[in-house]
């Protein structure tokens, strides 16, 4: 079953997704949706607006130096950063981006996730979100 989740990443990662020099999406907690999820990105402060989409590929889980040997120079980050990120966690997650689709940046009228959300079409402020995204 196919899903939409709204996805919140940092605007410098965000940006890196619609321009194609970041493929895969880190995770410090295995996500609970699959391949052929719609991620809508929500670029965090200070830009605070949904940015585009893209459509989930794999998840990848491993330990992080093997997770760093097989995605790190998708990751759009350089291998400090990666380890600091992932500092702790026994398992890491990469998630593959594709398909990155660039919309008009657009405010929310939901509450932004911490992490990400699913959307839900039966709710009035998903329902807005998904026909953005859809368009």
């Amino acid at each position: 079953m196919v899903t939409d989740v709204l996805m919140s990443i940092r605007p410098a990662y965000a940006e890196a997704i619609f321009d194609g020099t970041k493929t895969v999406e880190l995770r410090r907690r295995r996500p609970s949706f699959s391949g052929g999820t719609r991620v809508l990105v929500y670029s965090s402060s200070p830009h605070q607006k949904l940015q585009g989409t893209f459509e989930v590929g794999d998840i990848l889980a491993d330990e992080p130096h093997l997770l760093w040997e097989k995605v790190g120079e998708r990751t759009g980050i350089d291998r400090e950063a990666f380890d600091a990120y992932l500092a702790g966690c026994s398992t890491a997650y990469a998630i593959e981006v594709k398909n990155p689709r660039r919309i008009e940046p657009t405010q929310l009228s939901i509450r932004p996730p911490q992490s990400y959300l699913f959307l839900r079409s039966r709710e009035r402020g998903h329902r807005r979100l998904l026909r953005l995204a859809a368009a």
